[in-house]
């Protein structure tokens, strides 16, 4: 039974394995330890915290009918379900990953990591921008603070919620199987990365640990009130080092260069646009902004080790050879 089970793990896609193996960790860190003793839980915690495990569920299902929908006493009708839910299914297994490891991520929500690591680490990294730059970034933009451009490097650093998943679809669309694929496998290693990260290393970032310093407050026009709204209910306190809202795009911009180089530089610019926003806004320190520059790469070039070496991985390229992947350059 046991080197049944095995045998399934490491005969299963490689994505799959990762988010559902790294989610059950935080549930299962949640539930033995003191964390769940001194929980308490409202509706917040049910939707984040729980919601990997609501997601696991309803993909163990849709197997199920999938898998239900062969076997079937009556083939006609069988067949007919299986053949409606079938593109269902495969969206669903396709982008399962993505959409479990958002859950995981927003489940630091609830301010899960100040209880595994109380300890935040503002004043260290704060101490080391002021040893690269004499001072601290945000308070050397202060003078640059315009209304207008507020609101342009609010809707750059928003518009990350749609970059990835963006270009993500693109490639899905293009029925670009592996391209999807390395994107995916790549974001959800660079998160797995963040997400340790945030843990051992927390931090609420320059705009709180600064509040009482700022002489300027940043003024918009129309982007300030809801953007305001939407990072007091629905941003994560602690999630400063590295700055993923730079790793990723920087991570993106790799398999662009691999597949579209012609949006190579446009996408080098959203980037160096992103590490401007990120501190101009107060969110990150430069330490962060300089990590994520370590991280994706990492990710990029762990996302394709493990791709060669998985042994789900090796099996399917054996039965369906699968084009070389591109030359691994990491310079930009």
């Amino acid at each position: 039974m046991t080197r049944k089970f095995l045998h399934f793990i490491l005969h299963s896609r490689l994505e799959d394995v990762l988010a559902a193996a790294f989610s059950i960790c935080l549930l299962i860190l949640f539930s033995t330890t003191r964390l769940f003793h001194s929980f308490t839980m409202g509706p917040l915690d049910f939707a984040f915290i729980l919601l990997p495990m609501g997601l696991l569920c309803i993909k163990a299902l849709l197997g199920l009918l999938a898998a239900g929908s062969e076997a079937g006493e009556n083939p006609d009708t069988m067949n007919y379900l299986a053949g409606f839910f079938r593109p269902l299914v495969k969206i669903v297994r396709d982008w399962f990953p993505f959409f479990l490891l958002c859950a995981c991520y927003y489940a630091l929500y609830t301010n899960l990591v100040l209880r595994v690591n109380p300890h935040t680490a503002d004043a260290l990294l704060a101490k080391i921008d002021a040893a690269i730059l004499g001072n601290q970034p945000s308070f050397l933009l202060e003078p640059l603070i315009r209304p207008w451009l507020t609101d342009f490097l609010n809707a750059i650093y928003f518009s990350h919620v749609l970059f990835f998943p963006g270009a993500a679809f693109y490639f899905y669309l293009k029925a670009e199987g592996k391209a999807f694929r390395r994107l995916m496998m790549g974001f959800l290693t660079i998160m797995l990365l963040g997400i340790t990260s945030y843990i051992l290393v927390p931090a609420v970032g320059p705009e709180s640990f600064f509040a009482s310093q700022y002489t300027l407050d940043l003024q918009g026009h129309a982007l300030v009130k809801s953007v305001d709204y939407i990072f007091r209910t629905g941003h994560v306190a602690f999630d400063c080092f590295p700055s993923l809202h730079v790793g990723i795009p920087l991570l993106l911009s790799f398999y662009v260069r691999d597949y579209r180089r012609k949006a190579f530089v446009p996408v080098l610019i959203y980037v160096a646009l992103m590490c401007f926003a990120t501190i101009y806004l107060r969110y990150h320190y430069l330490i962060d902004v300089i990590a994520a520059f370590a991280y994706a790469p990492a990710a990029y070039g762990l996302n394709d080790l493990l791709l060669r070496h998985w042994p789900g991985e090796r099996a399917a390229e054996a039965a369906v050879p699968l084009e070389k992947p591109p030359a691994r350059n990491f310079g930009l």
